[in-house]
Order: structure tokens, then sequence, then C-alpha cells
């Protein structure tokens, strides 16, 4: 691997990338989990005052499924990110490592009929694996 490939994984990342990692970590957080029942709490209080009018309803009912969807595409967009990183650490263990196999690099992109055939490959060695050690 070259240097430069090296040092741009450390340059500054885009905004929306950021933004979207900070967004994630907050959402899993107990603030956020207080932040909510706060604004459910407020939510049910203000439609006492509104005398639980359309519009009150229609906050809540419209509302947060919008604001599901921009998080779900949010934590979608993070998890593709991370999954991409660790992919790409797994590969560079597998490179480095003396005895692997080298057609493990970048298996996950694999057709599914060839993902099966390596599972019961080392479902295989397991088996015959266990059979050849002695009890415990």
């Amino acid at each position: 691997m070259d240097d430069e490939a090296l040092n741009t994984a450390t340059e500054e990342r885009p905004r929306f990338a950021v933004a979207a990692k900070k967004l994630v970590s907050f959402t899993g957080s107990g603030w956020a989990m207080g932040s909510a029942m706060a604004l459910v709490a407020l939510w049910a209080a203000f439609g006492s005052v509104v005398e639980f009018s359309r519009p009150w309803e229609l906050v809540m009912t419209a509302g947060v499924p919008i604001l599901t969807l921009l998080l779900l595409i949010v934590v979608q967009h993070t998890q593709n990110h991370d999954n991409l990183a660790m992919q790409l650490k797994l590969d560079e263990l597998i490179r480095a490592l003396q005895g692997s196999r080298e057609e493990m690099i970048r298996v996950e992109d694999a057709d599914p009929d060839h993902l099966e055939r390596l599972e019961r490959a080392f479902k295989d060695h397991v088996a015959e694996s266990a059979q050849g050690s002695p009890a415990a």
C-alpha cells in the first residue's frame, strides 16, 4: 500500500459523514432517550391546551415517520462507512498473514453460491479437526 493512500485516510472527512457520525452517536445515548421522552411529554401536555386538535395529532402521526426515515438514512450511511473500514482492515490482516488464503480478500463481494461453498468447507474443516483431536 502506498503512503499516499495511508495519508488520505486521516484527511478531513466530508461534513455530512462527520455530522452523521455525531448524530448517530447522540441518538444512541441516554440524552437522546431523555430528550425524546421530554418531547413526548411536552407534546401530550400541549395537546390538552389545544384540546387535542387535528393539527396537534398530525404533528406526531406525520412528523415522527419522517424523522425516523431521515435517521434511518443517517444510520445506514454510518454503518456502510464502518463496515467498509472493517472489511478493509480484515483484508489487510489476510494480506499480511503468512499462510492465509488470498482468495478471502474481498470475499464479501463473492456470489452467494461461492460463499455457501466456503462456509461448507469451513464447517467440514471444523468437523474434521474435532474428530481428529483428543477429547478434552
